[in-house]
């Protein structure tokens, strides 16, 4: 992963913040709240890129749709399921009304946006999220996005339900540079990854977020389940 994952002017960032997630990170969330946490629920993923987070619960047997400013699904050899996707500009655009109760599950952009830095747009996405979502908002953000007045702020209004750190640090490589990276591409992370969880269906205090720490996979897993 390159370290201007989290540079604003890192030249080697994508324009839309897109970093591939591996399915590990969506299977150490499902595993860590469990499968009943989401019964009943649709999981939407607002920037699915090239599809693993909605692949993940549609293996577990959720209905899932995703949606993009673009159509990645499948890119770099991932195999993806026949899901509803729509391109769709989940910042700008305006909220999708499901209809169903709904869970939005999403690793979001951190700061740029078309190649523009937007200020805070890791909350705006979250805060747009809660708005749209019935039931549950799980963000997968660097560890350090949970620090901040900015935070505080939007933990004031709503407070997280879980913080579920990922004691293995993902790599996140660039979804437009993994193939000139190569075998490096998901490899060697250099940055702590965490999921935030909110609960619109749960009034949670100052004091009562629950905090789990996910166990790193071993050698053997790391190697035959890489980019997967």
């Amino acid at each position: 992963m390159s370290a201007a994952e989290l540079t604003a002017l890192g030249e080697d960032r994508h324009p839309w913040d897109w970093y591939v997630d591996e399915s590990w990170c969506t299977e150490a969330l499902i595993a860590t709240l469990g499968l009943g946490a989401f019964a009943d629920q649709h999981i939407h993923d607002p920037c699915c890129g090239r599809g693993t987070i909605p692949e993940v619960f549609d293996l577990f047997g959720f209905d899932v749709s995703g949606g993009d400013v673009e159509d990645r699904r499948g890119e770099w050899g991932f195999a993806c399921g026949n899901w509803p996707f729509s391109i769709r500009d989940f910042f700008r655009d305006p909220p999708v009304r499901f209809g169903v109760r709904t869970s939005i599950v999403f690793n979001p952009p951190y700061s740029l946006q078309n190649g523009c830095i937007i200020a805070g747009l890791t909350s705006l996405m979250v805060a747009r999220a809660l708005r749209a979502a019935s039931d549950k908002v799980c963000a997968l953000v660097p560890a350090k996005w949970t620090y901040s007045d900015e935070r505080y702020r939007l933990f004031q209004r709503k407070m997280p339900s879980d913080i579920i750190h990922l004691m293995e640090r993902p790599s996140m490589p660039p979804g437009h540079l993994i193939g000139e990276m190569g075998d490096k591409a998901f490899r060697d992370g250099k940055v702590d990854y965490c999921w935030v969880v909110f609960d619109n269906r749960v009034v949670v205090g100052a004091g009562d977020t629950r905090t789990h720490f996910v166990k790193p996979r071993d050698a053997v897993f790391k190697n035959a389940e890489r980019g997967r």
